[in-house]
């Protein structure tokens, strides 16, 4: 998610101007003059990196290449599933974390984009049912197992909106 913030660099000329007389019948009056403003979201630029700096994405991809690295990463990503999603039960995200995979992993298994299966483990996305066979037969599960982990998606992301 890109963070946004409103400047009022951005657009500052007034888009209305108006006046309002204040005031009761038999009171002073006083006049009040209004303008209203728009104010555009912008971008909020990135501090430059530090020296020496190493984001996260490049780090794990540093650790991928490696096979110890990698065995690591895999690991930990277990550990991940164990520790957090195990009250879950299992969501495609938990059965993902449980082989070690990273979603760019899993992606590339589909033929997809990363953000796709962000969508997918965040139960907004509506598949297709030749996207739940790829999905199925990746994670080494049948297409009920997918069914429930994906119903179980939908009810928590629901859960999580109220």
């Amino acid at each position: 998610m890109t963070p946004t913030t409103p400047s009022a660099a951005a657009f500052s000329a007034p888009i209305k101007s108006f006046e309002k007389v204040v005031g009761a019948a038999g009171e002073a009056t006083s006049r009040t003059r209004c303008q209203v403003f728009a104010f555009e979201a912008y971008i909020a630029p990135q501090p430059p990196a530090p020296t020496k700096y190493t984001s996260i994405s490049q780090l794990v991809d540093d650790l991928e290449k490696d096979d110890q690295g990698r065995a690591a990463l895999e690991a930990g990503r277990r550990w991940v599933a164990d520790t957090f999603y195990d009250e879950d039960g299992d969501t495609v995200r938990a059965l993902r974390l449980r082989l070690g995979w990273s979603q760019t992993r899993l992606a590339e298994a589909l033929q997809t984009s990363q953000s796709h299966v962000a969508r997918i483990e965040r139960g907004t996305e509506n598949l297709t049912i030749e996207t739940c066979r790829k999905i199925s037969r990746v994670l080494g599960i049948d297409l009920n197992r997918l069914n429930d982990a994906l119903e179980r998606q939908e009810a928590i992301a629901a859960a999580k909106q109220k």
